[in-house]
């Protein structure tokens, strides 16, 4: 009895392997990446971020500093941001033994014309989530089953949280539309059948852009509009007082990606 319970602990250990080597170091370009990154990695990483919560990431330059650090990383993992492309021969000159990827490369590049944000959609969030464990193990092969069992146990998660989300927007009192002033939910909106109406509030004093806006909202029954803190944050607010509305803050570079979609559909929702 004794022997056959340990056999059974020891398969069980082998069943659930442990890094064994130091922690990889890896930049990424945003903030939401490390979500992505410590899901696979599982604490055996330590991640550095390009580019900082309160900077919009698309034209980002980073800092001398910055490169500097790059000469230690093991890998760079992007999403498809504009900068990356600019600064990818130089990441590349600085750190020639680093491996450069596009988490979103395999994105149709329809979908990343429309719009980068593709860290807000969780079935583009599964494509990310393959790409990143392909990279992880290919600069880490001794852990690649460490990395594979996370990658799989990530996807499940992902899975949750989609019914989650659908179970949110299935409710009859749902709304299915909202406005904002900084396409982001683009593809947030296609996965769940929702409405994003996006507003130019540099051209909002216009009387008839704001009728506009106005019969925007009273036609999908909303009272907020939801504003980045990293874009024109200062006329949005104008805006909404003149509206008369709540404006609602959505900052979409945060780390919990998980917590940040279900409280971005709860207050889409409501």
């Amino acid at each position: 009895m004794i022997r056959i319970f340990l056999i059974l602990l020891v398969s069980c250990v082998f069943a659930a392997p442990k890094p064994n080597s130091k922690p990889l170091h890896i930049m990424v370009s945003i903030i939401p990446q490390v979500y992505l990154v410590e899901k696979i990695t599982k604490g055996n990483a330590i991640i550095s971020v390009m580019v900082p919560q309160n900077k919009a990431p698309e034209n980002y330059e980073p800092r001398p500093a910055q490169m500097k650090t790059l000469k230690e990383k093991q890998l760079f993992i992007g999403v498809g941001m504009p900068f990356e492309k600019k600064w990818e021969v130089r990441f590349r000159q600085t750190n020639p033994k680093m491996r450069f990827i596009n988490s979103a490369q395999k994105i149709a590049e329809s979908s990343m014309q429309e719009s980068v944000y593709v860290w807000l959609s969780p079935k583009f969030l599964k494509i990310q989530a393959k790409e990143i464990f392909y990279a992880v193990a290919s600069v880490d092969l001794r852990n690649k089953e460490f990395y594979k069992q996370n990658y799989e146990a990530f996807l499940h998660e992902i899975d949750l949280l989609d019914l989650q989300i659908k179970k949110i927007f299935a409710q009859q009192d749902s709304k299915k539309g909202f406005v904002l002033t900084h396409s982001s939910l683009k593809h947030f909106a296609r996965d769940y059948g929702l409405e994003e109406v996006v507003f130019d509030v540099i051209n909002a004093d216009k009387p008839e852009y704001l009728q506009e806006l106005r019969n925007t909202l009273k036609t999908y029954g909303l009272d907020k509009i939801f504003l980045q803190p990293q874009f024109v944050k200062k006329q949005t607010l104008a805006l909404c007082r003149k509206l008369k509305v709540e404006c609602a803050e959505l900052n979409v570079f945060v780390p919990d990606l998980e917590l940040l979609l279900l409280q971005t559909a709860k207050s889409i929702a409501r």
